[in-house]
């Protein structure tokens, strides 16, 4: 049965859809149908009501993570509701891992309407220049992908108390290159590795 949440450490990770904006070479789908034993496919995208049950499974986490298979802020509605339901009845704290191109997705800068619900985004910067992306993550915004995931990371320095930008360690990547870029825009830097199951 597919998990709509589970545990890593001390943090709970929701799993809310496996679309997603970019169809990266490295991504963890295509090598695993598991996240930490979990099934990450879902068979629907589970509604509030769903999302909150899972979440209600557990009693000792310390945070509050949107991160499953695909890009949450696809179903940006649902992520802004129950992180306001999550702030409300469990005051924790709050992360999104993202590609960075919900601005674009949405047409508008949808940062604001997350300000004091969202305590951290990890963005998935992934590389120094727009080419690399291109490259390795393969979105369908063509060229303005990159610039658009650079501004998404500028916009939520300026807004969210913690942003990380990561990228995967994938061959050939210039690794000092995108720490620079990172630090740029205002984002904190993390290296993550490359799983390949």
């Amino acid at each position: 049965m597919p998990t709509l949440a589970y545990s890593i450490r001390n943090s709970l990770y929701l799993n809310i859809t496996n679309r997603c904006s970019n169809a990266c070479s490295f991504c963890i789908k295509l090598n695993s149908s598991t996240g930490d034993e979990n099934d990450l496919f879902l068979d629907t995208e589970p509604s509030f009501d769903e999302i909150m049950a899972a979440i209600a499974e557990f009693s000792d986490f310390e945070e509050v993570v949107f991160c499953g298979y695909g890009e949450s802020l696809l179903r940006f509605d649902i992520v802004k509701q129950v992180a306001e339901a999550v702030k409300q009845k469990y005051c924790t704290r709050v992360r999104i891992n993202t590609d960075g191109q919900a601005n674009l997705v949405h047409g508008r800068n949808i940062i604001p309407e997350l300000a004091g619900v969202v305590d951290c985004f990890s963005v998935s910067l992934n590389a120094p220049d727009a080419e690399t992306y291109m490259r390795l993550c393969h979105s369908p915004f063509g060229a303005a992908a990159f610039i658009g995931v650079c501004d998404f990371i500028r916009l939520a320095a300026a807004e969210i108390p913690e942003v990380i930008a990561s990228v995967v360690r994938v061959t050939s990547l210039d690794v000092e290159a995108c720490k620079a870029l990172a630090l740029s825009l205002g984002a904190s830097f993390r290296l993550r590795p490359y799983y390949q199951g």
